[in-house]
C-alpha cells in the first residue's frame, strides 16, 4: 500500500506541476528571522510569476488585510518574470495570501518551544550536467531525485518547524564554464572553474577551485547565470505542500555563493529584510567582474578578474532564534573552506559573535550550518589528521572554533547540524564536544558512506582517533531520507530518521554520546 501511494503522489505531484506550467507558477511560505532588537520574527514571503502586483496578506482570525511589499530583484533580467514579496507575518493564528482570485493558506506560527522539527538538506538535482548528469523527472522520481516525495512526508508529520541546511540549486550551478570568444574578446573560447572553497566529499577527483583561479557564473554575459527557472524546478515546485506546513529557517549552502546560485538566494530565501527593524536590510551579491572588464575586451590571458584584489563575496552574519527553550544559531558556512584554511578571517569575526550570543543565553542552543563542522571523509577529500585513514572538513570553521572557543563549544550547545556531504552521518564524541548530524539526503545523488561500515556488522558505529582532539564514533547511511527531531524542555532531544517510504533508518537520542560512553548519537534501524 505504501509503495502505491508513493506512484499516486508522484503522478499528482506530475499533474500539479503540469497545470502550474499551464498557468503561472504562485508560492507562499512563513520564514523566521532574527529582529534588530534580538526577538523572533515571522515574514511571509510570496513567488509569484508575471504578477502584475504583489499579493494582500490576510489574517484568519479578524480578516485584517496587509499589503505585500515587492523585494529588490537582482540585475540582469534573469528574475524579470518573477516577484517576490514580504511582510510581516501575525503570531498565533493563520492567514492567508491572495493574488487576484489565487489563494495560499498558511501555518499558524509559534514562537514557543518547537515539539517537531523536520531537518532535509541538499535538494536539490544535478539534470543533464556533463559530469555525472542526474535525470529529475519521470519514472525514475522517486528513485533518482526524491524531493518531492520526502517533501509530502515531512508535511504529513505536521511539523512546528522546518530546517532546511542548503543547496537548494544544483542544475543551475555546474562547477565549469565555457566563456564565448565574444564575451571575453579572445580568439578561442575559455574553460574556467567556478569559485567554491570546497566540494570535496562527493567528487571522483578533489578539486578546490579558489585563489587565482576565481570566476563567477554570474559575470555580465555569462553563458550560464543564476535565473529563476532552475530555483523554481529545483526547489519551489518539488516543496509546494512543505512550503505552507510550517514556518522555515533556510541555511545558506555552497551552491548559493555569488558565483552561483548566490543572486536568487538572496532575492528568494535569504532572511535579510528592512521587516527586521533598523539596520536590517536585502543582502545582495557584488559585482562579479571588476568594474574595468569590458565585455568582448577583457585583459589579455593570463590575466585573473580578481588577481591581488579582495574577492567579492558575501557572508552573512550569524544570526539567532530564540524558540521558548531553544535557541538557534545559523552561521553562514558557505565561503568556508573544506579541507584547507581559507577565509579564516572572515569565520574568526562569525564564530566571535556566536561566542557573544552563547556567552549571554545559556538557553540550550543548536547551532545550524550548511558545511559540517566535524566530519569524516575520505582522506584526499578532507584535511588529514595524523595517521588516521581519513580526512577531516571543515576544516576553516575548526580552527575558528578553536581559536574562538578554545576548549570547545560551551555544553548549552546540544547539536550541530549540517548538510553538504550527500549522506547521512551522525557524530557522538566520547569528549565534551555536543553530537553532530549531517542530514544531506534530501534529493541529490548520494555519496558513499564514510568511515566504511564493518562487513560483519554493517549498523555497528566505527570508531574514529583524533576527530578534533578526541576519539569519537560514527554511524552513516545512503538513503534519501529526512529527519524529524524533538526537542524536550531540559535541553536533550530525540530524532527519527525518515525514509522516502516513511520508513525509520535511524533512531538518535542526545543522551547517548559522552563521556566514557562508546556509542555515537544515532543507532541504525
Amino acid at each position: 500500500m505504501r509503495i502505491v501511494c508513493i506512484v499516486l503522489a508522484f503522478v499528482f505531484a506530475s499533474l500539479g506541476a503540469h497545470a502550474q506550467t499551464a498557468s503561472r507558477d504562485f508560492f507562499a511560505f512563513v520564514m523566521l528571522a532574527e529582529g534588530s532588537d534580538g526577538h523572533p520574527v515571522p515574514m511571509v514571503r510570496s513567488v509569484a510569476e508575471r504578477a502584475p502586483a504583489c499579493p494582500v496578506l490576510r489574517s484568519s482570525a479578524g480578516g485584517v488585510s496587509t499589503a505585500m511589499t515587492p523585494r529588490r530583484r537582482p540585475p540582469g533580467g534573469q528574475f524579470d518574470g518573477v516577484t517576490v514579496c514580504e511582510a510581516l507575518y501575525p503570531v498565533g493564528e493563520a492567514a492567508s495570501v491572495f493574488l487576484g482570485d489565487r489563494r495560499i493558506d498558511l501555518p499558524t506560527v509559534s514562537l514557543g518551544t518547537p515539539r517537531r522539527v523536520a531537518l532535509i538538506g541538499d535538494s536539490g538535482c544535478r539534470g543533464e550536467a556533463l559530469d555525472k548528469p542526474q535525470y529529475c523527472g519521470g519514472d525514475g522520481f522517486a528513485k533518482v531525485w526524491p524531493f518531492g516525495i520526502l517533501s509530502d512526508e515531512e508535511a504529513d508529520k505536521r511539523p512546528d518547524l522546518i530546517v532546511h541546511v542548503g543547496d537548494y540549486n544544483y542544475r543551475g550551478t555546474e562547477r565549469g564554464l565555457v566563456l564565448p570568444p565574444h564575451l571575453t574578446g579572445y580568439a578561442a573560447p575559455l574553460s574556467v572553474n567556478v569559485y567554491d572553497t570546497g566540494d570535496l566529499d562527493d567528487e571522483d577527483i578533489a578539486s578546490l577551485p579558489i585563489g587565482a583561479a576565481y570566476w563567477s557564473q554570474n559575470i555580465e554575459g555569462s553563458p550560464n547565470p543564476d535565473k529563476w527557472t532552475n530555483w523554481r524546478d529545483d526547489f519551489f515546485r518539488p516543496a509546494a505542500r512543505l512550503l505552507v506546513a510550517a514556518p522555515w529557517l533556510f541555511s545558506r549552502g555552497n551552491h548559493e555563493l555569488c558565483s552561483r546560485g548566490g543572486p536568487g538566494w538572496f532575492y528568494l530565501l535569504d532572511a535579510g529584510s528592512t521587516l527586521l527593524g533598523p539596520g536590517r536590510k536585502q543582502a545582495e551579491c557584488l559585482p562579479q567582474l571588476p568594474a574595468d572588464w569590458r565585455p568582448g575586451a577583457w585583459p589579455k590571458p593570463p590575466a585573473q578578474p580578481f588577481a591581488g584584489l579582495p574577492f567579492p563575496t558575501h557572508t552573512s552574519a550569524p544570526f539567532r532564534l530564540k524558540l521558548g527553550r531553544l535557541n538557534i544559531i545559523a552561521v553562514d558556512s558557505a565561503n568556508a573552506a573544506d579541507a584547507v584554511l581559507y577565509n579564516l578571517e572572515t569565520y574568526l569575526t562569525q564564530y566571535r559573535e556566536v561566542a557573544r550570543m552563547l556567552a549571554e543565553d545559556p538557553t540550550p542552543t543548536w547551532l545550524v550550518t550548511h558545511r559540517p563542522v566535524w566530519a569524516v571523509v575520505k582522506r584526499d577529500k578532507g584535511g588529514p589528521i595524523g595517521l588516521t585513514p581519513y580526512g577531516f572538513i571543515n576544516e576553516t570553521q575548526r580552527e575558528a572554533i578553536h581559536r574562538v572557543f578554545g576548549r570547545g563549544l560551551p555544553p548549552h550547545v546540544t547539536a550541530v547540524i549540517a548538510g553538504h556531504m550527500h549522506r547521512f552521518q551522525a557524530i557522538g564524541f566520547e569528549g565534551a564536544h555536543p553530537p553532530h548530524l549531517a542530514v544531506g539526503t534530501g534529493g541529490m545523488e548520494l555519496s558513499h558512506v564514510q568511515p566504511p561500515p564493518s562487513p560483519e556488522n554493517p549498523k555497528a558505529p566505527i570508531r574514529i582517533e583524533g576527530l578534533d582532539r578526541g576519539p569519537a564514533w560514527v554511524v552513516g547511511l545512503r538513503d534519501f531520507a529526512a529527519m524529524i527531531v524533538r526537542p524536550v524542555e531540559d535541553g536533550t532531544w530525540t530524532s527519527v530518521l525518515y525514509g522516502t517510504g516513511g520508513e525509520p533508518l535511524a533512531t538518535c537520542d542526545s543522551r547517548w554520546p559522552g563521556p566514557g560512553r562508546q556509542r555515537s548519537v544515532c543507532e541504525l534501524q
